[in-house]
């Protein structure tokens, strides 16, 4: 599947949509890049690739630095004017933790990814593994739901708030954890409102698709991947997650803001078991 233009566009064009999609919504993008190409038989290497799941992380990226545009704007002027007056001159104390929180709490997924990266590749990668992530996932929204706060403005966050979320960040990097929903877990039980878990998360998330898709597209040209053949595909990729991307953001702030995430947990058992279904099916298990 996937051997001629006209479909593999196609599967590129969904995978995208996935992407951006399940990025933000806590329902892990990674867990389903991977259940694509599992579930449908996809076989195109590039498709299927992590290399290209990572590349189109870009659009992602693309999606939140547009929706949180003010945000981004403003924190970047705040550390532009403390490095390039060497600290003297500095901004509000809030947005000066909240970088510091985002510098320390991308520490973490660095470290475990470079550890790790290899056993994320390969080992990690079965549908039983995957729906275990994916059903642990469900059980820490639940527990992030029922025991949180939720009373904590954004103004508020420190440096081991940034820690703990970084911690849960990194333990996403296995696939069916979920980054969002690893992150936004993390701060409901630091008792940050879903609001605020919601933006730290966005804001963490940044600098970790930032490097996941860089890295990865360095991966592809080293590797002696045809580009040029390449970027039509990684094009479509890269749209449509950008623009599900602002979708998924914008749907997931108007449902926290009024709602729960026992939806999302539901959701996540129903896809577990669906890929421990198939593997049955196939005799996988």
């Amino acid at each position: 599947m996937g051997s001629d233009p006209v479909s593999a566009a196609l599967i590129a064009l969904l995978l995208g949509l996935v992407q951006g999609a399940t990025e933000f919504l806590p329902i892990s993008s990674s867990a389903h890049l991977y259940a694509i190409p599992y579930l449908f038989g996809i076989s195109d290497p590039l498709l299927s690739s992590l290399a290209f799941g990572a590349v189109i992380h870009l659009g992602t990226l693309a999606a939140v630095l547009v929706a949180l545009r003010s945000d981004v704007t403003r924190l970047t002027r705040v550390a532009l004017r403390i490095i390039t007056s060497l600290g003297r001159h500095r901004g509000d104390s809030a947005d000066e933790r909240l970088i510091l929180a985002i510098v320390i709490g991308t520490i973490p997924a660095v470290i475990f990814g470079i550890a790790a990266g290899d056993l994320l590749e390969g080992a990690v990668r079965t549908p039983l593994v995957v729906a275990g992530a994916v059903t642990a996932g469900a059980l820490l929204l639940w527990f992030a739901e029922s025991f949180g706060s939720r009373e904590r403005p954004l103004q508020s966050i420190g440096a081991i708030d940034g820690l703990m979320v970084g911690l849960a960040q990194a333990l996403a990097l296995i696939p069916g954890i979920s980054r969002s929903g690893a992150t936004i877990s993390a701060g409901l039980l630091l008792g940050f409102s879903r609001d605020a878990a919601a933006r730290i998360s966005f804001l963490m998330g940044i600098p970790a698709i930032a490097g996941a898709g860089v890295l990865e597209l360095r991966s592809l040209l080293q590797e002696g991947g045809d580009i040029q053949q390449a970027a039509p595909l990684l094009l479509v990729g890269l749209l449509a997650s950008f623009f599900s991307g602002l979708v998924a953001i914008r749907l997931l702030i108007r449902l926290l803001s009024g709602g729960k995430l026992w939806s999302f947990a539901i959701y996540r058992v129903g896809f577990a078991l669906l890929l421990v279904a198939v593997a049955l099916l196939r005799g996988e298990i």
